[in-house]
């Protein structure tokens, strides 16, 4: 592969010997104002891709100004302009969590949540710093006129983005909000890949055509190229990973398996404001719009399981007694209920999804795992509980519970965020769930672009697995995913009422996805091979400045 590439360079090389180059010598473009310029850009543009504003195509030439602003700067200054662009981007793609202002009481509760947000964004945007320094150092070392060491640094930059996105999924719990490739939830045909490689591989993809739009630009402005119609090497090859995955896209979602399998479920929204939850007065309206949807959605008839939102019942539920009389109230016909409540078992309470029967007894339930920081828990709750409205701490789930279902296929329950954390899905799915259910409260942050962007992420855990999402939320998006991706939603957001839908269970015996076997081999690649590049980068770059001191 390499000896081709050096082939056909030598060939572009020698047609071009002598043509002039375009130098662009305007003084605006030496400004030093502009890498500032370029790495705002680039952080506007990347949230320009996701939802709230929609843009997704934007994102395959998004990181092109941030790239110039550093590919000629220091190791310190491409990090500080790396750091400015993350900081822009995450701003923007989490301005959602100002609306937590609007939830708690207090001058102190709300300075906090906007601090809060601030901290996360500038946490987050810290892992643009990798991919930066090594445009920068990799534009000296390789990028030019040979098209395999270009070539070489569009895999190499690519790689350390992936593995900053990994590490940033993992890192002190972790926190997967908005990794690149989640920006194409939408177009079925390219992330269709991602039960290979998740959605770290579209992220890959998404970066690798940036540094292939970026070195032709480059080659442009810096003398290398005399017209600019001609076609560009390096910008086909960015364009080869998507051509092959739309493809192999189409022949996926053409061709694929039949399934005979259904189960009916019922999604109930209620959409309940958020500081009605916490009003006791409020509790016999909350009941009321509660056992009237259910009752509703019971009638349907054939509604194999009816499922409530996070948290949607105002009573914390013993799982030590019998809770009958408490769920009266939403007698469902003889239909198997899921129900989102707190619990309390053991002395300690936690987030907990709980199934009733068709008879109203106690079937299963699941504790959620992933607890949410200032949310769910405080760390070092001695210095820090004064600044959060949280009082009690929740206890962390066991693990994945895979609960079944009568007469049906047997699912296992995420909570709140838990469908953004890639893991919890796929252990669910080894430890045999054959669909999933998501109840999650997005009424702290609503209206906004979070719901949409929430669902997105749930898109991704769908095509990774290769199994069905019902997703039931409080004020939306309320819907059903298939295992290809594709969202069936008949509920508008912010909007009371409920819908019925078919899903299709992965088939027994059907052979398990690659990302559901090895995990997220693309990410961790990532991760091991960004050190990998950035080592050899930096150390090549001394070893040549000590040669030259030496000369």
């Amino acid at each position: 592969m390499i000896g081709s590439f050096k082939q056909l360079d030598a060939k572009r090389r020698e047609r071009e010997a002598g043509k002039p180059g375009i130098n662009l010598e305007h003084p605006l473009l030496k400004s030093p104002i502009l890498p500032y310029v370029g790495s705002i850009l680039s952080g506007i543009f990347l949230a320009l891709g996701f939802p709230g504003f929609g843009n997704a195509t934007l994102m395959f030439v998004a990181l092109v100004p941030l790239m110039f602003a550093v590919h000629s700067a220091s190791v310190k200054r491409a990090a500080g302009l790396s750091l400015l662009s993350g900081f822009v981007f995450f701003t923007m793609s989490l301005w959602w969590l100002t609306n937590l202002t609007a939830r708690v009481e207090g001058t102190g509760l709300k300075i906090s949540a906007v601090l809060g947000f601030a901290v996360l964004a500038l946490y987050c945007a810290i892992y643009f710093i990798p991919f930066g320094i090594a445009v920068a150092l990799g534009t000296r070392k390789w990028v030019g006129n040979v098209l395999w060491k270009n070539v070489r640094f569009m895999f190499a930059v690519s790689l350390v983005w992936v593995g900053s996105e990994y590490l940033r999924g993992i890192l002190f719990t972790g926190f997967p909000w908005n990794p690149l490739g989640v920006s194409q939830y939408a177009n079925a045909t390219l992330i269709q890949v991602a039960e290979w490689g998740g959605v770290s591989i579209v992220s890959a993809y998404i970066v690798f055509m940036n540094a292939g739009a970026f070195i032709t630009f480059r080659q442009y402005t810096h003398g290398s190229r005399a017209k600019i119609y001609k076609p560009h090497f390096e910008l086909m090859i960015g364009l080869v990973p998507i051509a092959l995955s739309v493809a192999q896209g189409m022949n996926t979602l053409m061709n694929r398996q039949p399934r005979h399998e259904n189960v009916t479920v019922a999604l109930v929204q209620p959409n309940i404001e958020q500081q009605a939850k916490w009003d006791s007065a409020m509790e016999p309206e909350i009941k009321k719009r509660l056992s009237e949807l259910t009752a509703t959605a019971s009638r349907l008839g054939e509604v194999d399981l009816i499922i409530w939102p996070e948290t949607a019942l105002p009573q914390t539920v013993n799982l030590s007694v019998g809770n009958r009389d408490r769920l009266s109230f939403a007698a469902g016909e003889g239909i198997p209920l899921l129900i989102g409540a707190n619990s309390y078992q053991d002395g300690k309470y936690f987030n907990s999804s709980i199934l009733f029967d068709s008879k109203g007894e106690y079937a299963g339930h699941y504790d959620k795992q992933h607890l949410v920081p200032f949310g769910e828990y405080v760390p070092f709750p001695g210095l820090m509980r004064k600044f959060t409205p949280i009082e009690i701490d929740f206890g962390h789930g066991a693990g994945s519970s895979v609960i079944p279902l009568q007469g049906k296929a047997s699912f296992s329950p995420l909570i709140c965020f838990e469908d953004i954390v890639a893991p919890l899905s796929r252990n669910a799915v080894l430890a045999g769930a054959r669909w999933l259910v998501n109840q999650t409260n997005d009424g702290w942050f609503d209206p906004s672009a979070q719901s949409e962007q929430h669902l997105a992420h749930a898109v991704f855990r769908c095509v990774e697995n290769r199994v069905p999402m019902a997703r039931c939320t409080n004020t939306g998006v309320s819907g059903i995913i298939d295992a290809y991706g594709v969202v069936d939603r008949q509920l508008k957001p912010m909007s009371e009422g409920f819908t019925a839908g078919l899903l299709y269970p992965r088939p027994i015996g059907q052979e398990k996805t690659f990302y559901t076997r090895k995990g997220n081999v693309v990410g961790k690649t990532g991760l091991i091979g960004g050190i990998g590049v950035l080592v050899i980068l930096r150390g090549g770059i001394r070893i040549k400045r000590r040669k030259n001191e030496a000369e």
